[in-house]
């Protein structure tokens, strides 16, 4: 067992789930709903995969888990790509109507949102005076 801490991943998954949140209904209180669904599933697609990796790549700590760390990243990151391909596919395939700037809109907004928040948890002092 390892005595580093495992990083706060979970307040990453949780940003973006808030972030999402009120993007979805602030669109779908001042537009359609088929862009406030469409801004869901896009936001989702980046969400879900995203999450799942980072429990995957911080499972195991400590330099004499420095191979498994390794393996989990590389099955993490496999997984990741085939399920947000497999979720773009499927948005594309089943959900009729669809606006795709929407989605791609919440995708790419829930992954900037992950980003910043990665930078803020990693330099606490610069963005909490």
């Amino acid at each position: 067992m390892s005595t580093i801490k495992a990083p706060p991943v979970y307040k990453v998954a949780v940003s973006q789930a808030v972030t999402l949140s009120l993007l979805v209904l602030s669109t779908a209180a001042f537009s359609s709903w088929i862009n406030a669904y469409s801004l869901l599933i896009g936001g989702l697609i980046c969400l879900i995969p995203g999450t799942l990796f980072a429990r995957r790549a911080f499972k195991y700590r400590g330099a004499r888990s420095a191979v498994l760390i390794v393996k989990e990243l590389y099955k993490g990151e496999m997984i990741k790509l085939v399920m947000t391909g497999a979720g773009f596919a499927l948005s594309f395939v089943y959900v009729n109507p669809l606006n795709e700037l929407a989605l791609f809109s919440g995708f790419v907004l829930v992954h900037i949102t992950g980003l910043l928040m990665v930078v803020r948890i990693s330099n606490p002092d610069r963005y909490n005076p």
